[in-house]
């Protein structure tokens, strides 16, 4: 147990929860996609505050991003009280620099912070430069189903004392798995909801 962070571990940000919004595949949002938004927010702030604690960091993101569609994105943060001063950030995520640049490549990354700021996507927030928490090193990968495709992103910045290391990268690739697991299994579960409803539609 002595292992465990000594940083404070209350979640500071106040989370927004939303319903089911009209995106790619939720043209007009029932009762079952209503459910699955519900479960689907549910996954997302318990994975999101188990990585920051599990890893040991003052931030972290999480967020599902329907086929490249930011207009309806849904995210959660999580922040310590070191970024009390951001508990209320609200601009929406649109997908600028390295954060797009992760759901196009596909692939998990962990930076130091020279590391992100030397890549070529690097953007330093665009407009929101002096509104953003800033980042200390990068710990990121997506959340993809069964077949690759990718559903959105999980990141983690400024690790309680040092640097990301390759222990934490295994850790938080093992949650990431688990998450993408459960968001699609929910998925299919809306999926055959709405087949069975369809179903005793045409019997009537």
């Amino acid at each position: 147990m002595s292992n465990l962070p000594t940083e404070p571990v209350e979640n500071i940000y106040h989370n927004a929860v939303t319903g089911a919004t009209a995106n790619p595949l939720i043209d007009n949002p029932d009762v079952i996609d209503e459910e699955f938004a519900a479960n689907a927010n549910s996954v997302l702030s318990s994975a999101v505050e188990l990585a920051r604690l599990l890893i040991g960091a003052h931030q972290g993101a999480i967020a599902l991003v329907v086929q490249g569609d930011w207009t309806s994105v849904r995210k959660f943060f999580s922040l310590s009280e070191k970024y009390a001063a951001w508990s209320d950030y609200k601009t929406p995520a649109t997908g600028y620099g390295t954060h797009g640049w992760l759901i196009r490549a596909n692939k998990p990354v962990r930076m130091t912070q020279a590391e992100l700021e030397a890549h070529p996507e690097w953007k330093h927030f665009g407009v929101e430069q002096d509104k953003h928490p800033p980042m200390r090193g990068w710990l990121a990968a997506p959340l993809c189903d069964k077949a690759g495709t990718n559903w959105g992103l999980f990141q983690l910045s400024d690790k309680y004392e040092g640097e990301f290391t390759e222990q934490d990268e295994a850790h938080f690739l093992a949650l990431t798995a688990l998450v993408s697991i459960n968001l699609e299994a929910l998925w299919t579960i809306r999926t055959l909801k709405k087949a069975a409803t369809l179903t005793n539609k045409n019997a009537l």
